[in-house]
């Protein structure tokens, strides 16, 4: 790979949607990058579109290549399913299979939408176990994982934080609440969390003037029902923050 493109990559792309959009996710990093030309035609789309902060989803996943989640064909993606599920309850609106994969294929992510999807660590992998970047990079700082996170993740962190305060979306998620990620998720939100749930540690939250945090469990590893919980409490006490604009 071209490690000018590749650093210029970690230090600007955040991931999909618009600035003005009023709902942002924020995950650990996307899931892919299990060959070497997966990764090169990301790069590939990212520098014919501009090398963009954000990119529009449904544009931007067939232009490098994966035509898995968007177009006539689609199949739902594990980690959105359960994202989409959230907002579509918040919105009061309904949960099914058909539901979620229109708009996964249609809205999440998109530069006009109503979401945000954006990642501490910008670099695709199958899984936190694997690193695959050591061998095609000659960078350094990407010889492993480790060293990775280590060169990369305050200036995520602080990048996420100064764009949340420029541009004060009306809720902030974040998914993924070990012991590992949750300095992440309070460096970026600005202070420490509570329970949103009293006496269960279903969901945390936390607010400044114009943005609510959460933290929500991975997707990978709750059920619908965690999901469509977490979706119901905030259609009753955030209702307003997810209406359609």
């Amino acid at each position: 790979m071209n490690d000018a493109t590749l650093t210029d990559y970690c230090n600007t792309f955040l991931g999909f949607g618009g600035w003005k959009t009023p709902i942002w996710f924020i995950g650990i990093e996307e899931a892919g990058g299990k060959n070497l030309a997966d990764v090169e035609n990301r790069l590939r789309a990212w520098g014919e579109h501009g090398r963009k902060s954000l990119e529009d989803a449904p544009r931007f996943y067939p232009a490098s290549g994966n035509t898995i989640w968007h177009g006539a064909n689609a199949k739902i993606q594990r980690t959105w399913r359960q994202l989409i599920r959230i907002l579509l309850l918040a919105q009061g609106k309904a949960d099914t299979e058909s539901t979620i994969l229109d708009y996964q294929r249609n809205q999440l992510g998109r530069r006009n939408g109503d979401t945000c999807l954006m990642e501490l660590f910008p670099l695709p992998s199958p899984n936190i176990g694997i690193w695959n970047y050591n061998q095609w990079s000659t960078l350094a700082w990407l010889q492993s994982r480790n060293s990775y996170i280590n060169e990369i993740r305050a200036r995520r962190e602080n990048e996420l934080r100064r764009q949340i305060n420029r541009h004060n979306p009306k809720a902030v998620i974040f998914y993924g609440c070990d012991r590992s990620l949750l300095p992440s998720w309070s460096s970026i939100a600005g202070g420490d969390f509570k329970q949103a749930i009293p006496d269960e540690m279903i969901l945390l939250w936390r607010a400044n003037v114009n943005t609510v945090f959460f933290v929500t469990r991975h997707p990978a590893a709750e059920s619908d029902q965690y999901f469509q919980r977490i979706g119901r409490f905030l259609r009753a006490n955030y209702g307003n923050r997810f209406q359609n604009n």
